[in-house]
């Protein structure tokens, strides 16, 4: 499943699945700014921040943090076929062109964890002394009884670190507000 899909997918069922009442989700992790937050439902923020240790070469395409739920009656059993569904292979992205694959899949924290490693070629002629720019992005799907949660961080330079950090802590957290209410 690609990176952002998860979260497509759930907006997408939102529109099968009414809405419950709006449940209040965390705020973005520190220097994040938000940029998207479904109001209507209170059921999805989306931040982003700079790459800090990106080279100034490749200019700075940000980092983009983003989590919400929707209600989905089906959520336990969705979670579960997503465990049983292999990534998606390796492929070169025709927009773009840069190459998409996997780098790990597995059942995680009562979800789905999924990194995916993008390797986007430098322009010919450009100075910068490295010849590809590496990315990783993640999409964890779990679920709180009757409530899909999907979590993604995506364009982490050069490494999964802190990225992990943040989906770990956000489960925890998305988790504990629609449980609190």
């Amino acid at each position: 499943m690609s990176t952002i899909l998860a979260l497509t997918l759930a907006f997408a069922l939102g529109a099968a699945f009414p809405t419950a009442m709006a449940q209040t989700l965390p705020a973005p992790p520190s220097g994040f700014q938000s940029t998207a937050n479904q109001a209507s439902g209170g059921n999805a923020v989306e931040a982003t921040k700079a790459n800090d240790t990106m080279s100034d070469c490749f200019g700075d395409p940000k980092i983009r943090f983003a989590y919400s739920w929707i209600l989905n009656p089906m959520a336990k059993n969705y979670v579960d076929m997503l465990a049983k569904v292999p990534a998606d292979p390796a492929s070169t992205r025709p927009m773009g062109g840069y190459l998409d694959e996997p780098v790990s899949k597995e059942a995680y924290k009562g979800g789905v964890l999924e990194w995916r490693k993008q390797t986007w070629a430098v322009i010919a002629g450009h100075p910068c002394k490295d010849k590809t720019v590496i990315f990783y992005n993640a999409v964890w799907t779990g679920y709180v009884s009757d409530k899909l949660i999907g979590i993604s961080v995506d364009r982490l330079y050069n490494s999964k670190g802190q990225g992990q950090g943040w989906i770990d802590e956000y489960i925890e957290k998305v988790k504990g507000a629609l449980n609190s209410k």
